[in-house]
Formats: C-alpha cells, structure tokens, sequence
C-alpha cells in the first residue's frame, strides 16, 4: 500500500513540474516574440479557482460533519417497502392469533416437506426425494448385476488360461478337478479342495504351480496364504516338500518356470495368451 501511494505522488509531482515547466515556456515565449503577458489574464483565473477549491473543501467537510449528527434516509423506496413489510407483520398476528392453537395456516396443498416428513410419507410421487428413493433398489440391483457379470467374465478367463496353460502336465479329468478348486476358493470353501497329480512323463514342478497360483489369486484378489493353501492342497504330491509359508513367500519369485508369471494390466482382468505357452519349457 505504501508503495502504492508513493508511485501515484512521484507521477503527481512530475505531472506539476512538467506543468510548471511548460506554463513558464509558453509564457516567456509569447513575452519575449509578442509582448504578451500571461500573468494579467490568468492571475485572476487562478486566483478565482483556488478560492473556489477552498470553498468546496470547506463545505464539504462542513456538510459531512453535520450529516454524521444528524442522519437522514433519502432512500424513499426502502421507507416504503419497510412500511409494506410492516403492515403484512401486523396482517398475519392477527391471522395467527384468530386460529385455534394447533390449527396450520396453510392448506393441505403444500410444496413437498422436507426429507425428515418424506421419510415418514413414503411413496409419495410429488416429492423428488421419493422418486429417488424409489430408484435405489433398481440401482442397487443393476450393481449387483454388473458385479455378477464381472465375476462370471473372470471365471471364464480363467478356466480358459488354466486349461491352456496346463494342458501340457494335466490330464481332462484332472483339469476339470483344478477348476472346481478354483472356484472353491473363489467362494472361500478350502475343505472342498481335492488333490490331482500331474503326467507322470510331463509333471508340473513347484516354480510352475506357484506361479500358477499367483496369476489365478490375482484375478480372483485373494491372499497370497489363501492361495498357497489353495496349490498345497490341489498338487500334495509335487509340492510335498513345500511348506505353505514357503509357498507364501515365493508364489511371485523370478525363476524360469513352465508357467511364467503374468502380471495383469491396471484395471484388466485378462491373461496375456498370445504369448506362446511353452516359451518358457
């Protein structure tokens, strides 16, 4: 602010100046080349306007003054909007006091109550709040919907990945029991687990099913101890020697494997089958 003030009495000063400057130019000029002198025609004129600047000062500061003592409303509009307020205060006490005590003033057609009545006066089609109200249950409904029809979508990709990926080492038979165990633990049911063994000329090794077991829970977004049980459970045999702690710590280790690990995309679901199964035999 001070800065402020200090540039607008620098651009003041140098305005005056110049003023100066050029009224004393021009004065000397027609002195000296026409005999004319400025002084005696404008020295009344100045005189005149410094008086009047005076005057104006002091009545305003007088006027000022003197309304601060004595305050005056000249808006005449608001005087008569407040004399109206007024009279439609008086107009309904007196309405108020020749009701009965409990009687509403309004008629039954009201707007819409607010939400604490709508909550109590369900089902009401003029109030928005009910209309929705109404449209939870299809909105809640289409969620669960879409909810199922996702989770349908990743059933499917997996059975078509793990019947894929483990054609090779898997018998049908032993497939169809691989995905019944998935799905088991899709639904949090490990007591259904049941055991199936690899080729016996082809075995799946351990890198391969933790891995297995690591891309499946990722989709389905169980814990890593739910899918250790889970590959403990399903291949006894060729995890034997495996604990599930072990198996817990290094379903994501980075070694060569027969089934490699495949990291879904953000937000995706899906297994990245077009690369060659067998890449990694």
């Amino acid at each position: 602010m001070t800065n402020k003030k200090q540039t607008q009495t620098k651009k003041i000063s140098f305005i005056l100046a110049l003023s100066v400057i050029i009224y004393a130019a021009i004065d000397t000029y027609l002195f000296l080349c026409h005999d004319i002198s400025i002084m005696r025609v404008a020295t009344p004129v100045i005189i005149g306007l410094v008086i009047a600047i005076l005057l104006c000062g002091l009545l305003h500061k007088f006027f000022y003054r003197w309304l601060i003592k004595n305050p005056i409303c000249f808006s005449f509009g608001e005087q008569i909007s407040h004399a109206a307020e007024s009279e439609n205060i008086i107009e309904i006490n007196d309405v108020t006091e020749a009701l009965p005590i409990g009687q509403p003033m309004d008629s039954p057609e009201q707007e819409c109550p607010p939400s604490q009545q709508s909550n109590q006066d369900s089902g009401n089609p003029d109030c928005p709040e009910d209309s929705h109200l109404a449209k939870y249950d299809v909105i809640l409904e289409k969620l669960k919907k879409r909810e199922i029809e996702k989770q349908a979508e990743i059933m499917n990709a997996i059975r078509e990945y793990v019947t894929i990926k483990t054609a090779p080492y898997l018998a049908k038979e032993a497939i169809a029991i691989l995905i019944s165990n998935i799905e088991y633990m899709a639904c949090d049911q490990p007591d259904l687990y049941k055991p199936i063994r690899s080729n016996i000329d082809n075995p799946l090794r351990s890198p391969g099913l933790r891995h297995l077991a690591w891309n499946v829970g990722e989709r389905l977004g169980v814990s890593l101890a739910k899918r250790a049980i889970f590959i403990k459970a399903s291949f006894p045999y060729e995890l034997e020697k495996a604990t599930l702690e072990y198996l817990r710590l290094n379903l994501r280790d980075n070694v060569p494997s027969q089934i490699p690990i495949d990291v879904p995309d953000k937000g995706d679901y899906r297994f990245h089958l077009d690369i060659a199964y067998d890449d990694s035999q």
